[in-house]
């Protein structure tokens, strides 16, 4: 499966509930999220901003590529180069997603609590990047609505596409 397609929904449930499958599911939830966020983006639409001191989604697009790769530092002890181009860092960051999920539902509760981030526990992983990146797919969210081109309307209760696209 595709990174592109891996999140185009979320249909599946872990086998069981315990540490590593609970955070593979956030991630899940954030590729489905930032998957719909950013579909159907155009090159007019990434130089979006709402107004001076505001990033644009191109920049936001830029700094979840960012947050994402800060937590692949944290978990392999090394990250990617980032792509110049916005739409790839999209499709890299939807990569990255995959590959981080993945390895979270393989690991055992204490090879997850021996993740640390800049010397904090594996706690700082979820209330940081990981968090910090929902907030900004939510920026997007909305300056798309503000640039005239909004979102397909999703459905992330359930994790599944919107109603034309199932």
């Amino acid at each position: 499966m595709s990174d592109e397609v891996r999140f185009r929904s979320v249909n599946h449930y872990p086998a069981s509930v315990n540490g590593p499958s609970v955070i593979a599911r956030l991630l899940d939830g954030l590729g489905f999220r930032f998957y719909w966020a950013t579909e159907g983006l155009t090159l007019e639409d990434y130089s979006f901003s709402p107004g001076n001191g505001c990033q644009s989604i191109r920049e936001l697009v830029g700094h979840i590529w960012g947050l994402v790769n800060w937590v692949c530092l944290a978990t392999y002890g090394q990250g990617e180069r980032r792509p110049q181009e916005a739409q790839l860092q999209r499709e890299h960051v939807l990569g990255l997603l995959h590959k981080l999920r993945d390895h979270f539902a393989s690991l055992s509760d204490q090879e997850l609590s021996a993740i640390t981030i800049d010397s904090r526990p594996f706690w700082h992983l979820i209330n940081g990047p990981i968090s910090d990146a929902l907030t900004h797919i939510g920026q997007i969210n909305s300056f798309r609505r503000l640039a005239g081109n909004p979102a397909k309307r999703s459905r992330p209760f359930t994790c599944m596409p919107p109603d034309k696209e199932a």
